[in-house]
Protein backbone atom coordinates (compact mmCIF):
# COMPACT_ATOMS: atom_id res chain seq x y z
CA UNK A 1 0.00 0.00 0.00
CA UNK A 2 0.77 3.64 -0.46
CA UNK A 3 1.48 6.64 1.32
CA UNK A 4 0.81 9.56 0.35
CA UNK A 5 1.97 12.87 2.16
CA UNK A 6 1.76 16.19 1.71
CA UNK A 7 4.77 18.36 2.97
CA UNK A 8 4.60 21.87 3.95
CA UNK A 9 7.54 24.43 3.99
CA UNK A 10 8.15 27.83 5.22
CA UNK A 11 9.98 30.51 4.90
CA UNK A 12 13.87 29.30 4.04
CA UNK A 13 13.27 25.68 4.04
CA UNK A 14 11.38 26.84 0.41
CA UNK A 15 14.41 28.17 -1.08
CA UNK A 16 16.22 24.74 -0.51
CA UNK A 17 13.52 23.33 -2.82
CA UNK A 18 13.18 25.96 -6.00
CA UNK A 19 10.55 28.26 -4.09
CA UNK A 20 7.82 25.53 -3.79
CA UNK A 21 5.44 25.24 -0.47
CA UNK A 22 4.31 22.71 -0.78
CA UNK A 23 5.60 18.84 -1.94
CA UNK A 24 3.64 15.48 -2.40
CA UNK A 25 5.82 12.45 -1.45
CA UNK A 26 4.70 9.08 -1.98
CA UNK A 27 5.79 6.04 0.11
CA UNK A 28 5.75 2.45 -0.73
CA UNK A 29 4.60 1.44 2.71
CA UNK A 30 1.87 1.34 5.08
CA UNK A 31 3.56 1.64 8.00
CA UNK A 32 5.68 4.91 7.65
CA UNK A 33 6.94 7.19 9.90
CA UNK A 34 8.39 10.86 9.77
CA UNK A 35 11.58 9.45 9.62
CA UNK A 36 11.26 7.99 6.30
CA UNK A 37 9.00 10.82 4.54
CA UNK A 38 12.80 12.51 5.59
CA UNK A 39 14.76 10.59 4.09
CA UNK A 40 13.04 10.26 1.31
CA UNK A 41 12.77 14.01 0.83
CA UNK A 42 15.94 14.37 1.62
CA UNK A 43 17.48 12.74 -0.82
CA UNK A 44 15.46 14.02 -3.59
CA UNK A 45 16.25 17.37 -1.94
CA UNK A 46 19.54 17.16 -1.02
CA UNK A 47 20.07 21.35 -0.46
CA UNK A 48 16.84 20.69 2.13
CA UNK A 49 19.03 17.72 3.70
CA UNK A 50 21.98 20.35 4.11
CA UNK A 51 20.29 23.51 5.36
CA UNK A 52 18.21 21.48 8.25
CA UNK A 53 21.56 19.72 8.93
CA UNK A 54 23.26 22.97 9.10
CA UNK A 55 20.61 24.32 11.31
CA UNK A 56 20.77 21.42 13.50
CA UNK A 57 24.24 21.92 13.81
CA UNK A 58 24.49 25.41 15.35
CA UNK A 59 22.27 24.35 17.51
CA UNK A 60 18.73 25.41 16.05
CA UNK A 61 15.82 23.55 16.09
CA UNK A 62 13.59 22.34 13.30
CA UNK A 63 10.62 21.47 13.70
CA UNK A 64 8.06 18.77 12.46
CA UNK A 65 4.58 19.05 12.44
CA UNK A 66 2.01 16.18 11.56
CA UNK A 67 -1.75 17.35 10.83
CA UNK A 68 -0.95 20.56 12.89
CA UNK A 69 0.25 18.46 15.63
CA UNK A 70 4.08 18.65 16.95
CA UNK A 71 5.88 15.30 16.04
CA UNK A 72 9.28 13.21 15.91
CA UNK A 73 11.09 11.42 13.32
CA UNK A 74 9.48 8.17 15.18
CA UNK A 75 5.79 9.69 14.52
CA UNK A 76 3.52 7.64 12.58
CA UNK A 77 1.95 8.70 9.11
CA UNK A 78 -0.48 8.19 7.27
CA UNK A 79 -2.33 8.28 3.85
CA UNK A 80 -3.40 11.70 3.55
CA UNK A 81 -1.31 13.43 6.32
CA UNK A 82 0.05 17.06 6.13
CA UNK A 83 3.52 17.19 7.13
CA UNK A 84 4.76 20.79 8.11
CA UNK A 85 8.88 21.53 8.43
CA UNK A 86 9.41 24.84 9.98
CA UNK A 87 12.61 26.83 10.75
CA UNK A 88 13.74 27.98 13.99
CA UNK A 89 11.93 31.05 15.30
CA UNK A 90 14.18 34.19 14.98
CA UNK A 91 14.43 37.07 17.40
CA UNK A 92 15.54 36.91 20.63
Amino acid sequence: MMVRVKVRLVSLLREAVGGRRELELELESNSATLGDVLVKLFREYPRLKSLVEELEERGLAVLYTVNGRSASRDTMVSDGDEIAILPPASGG
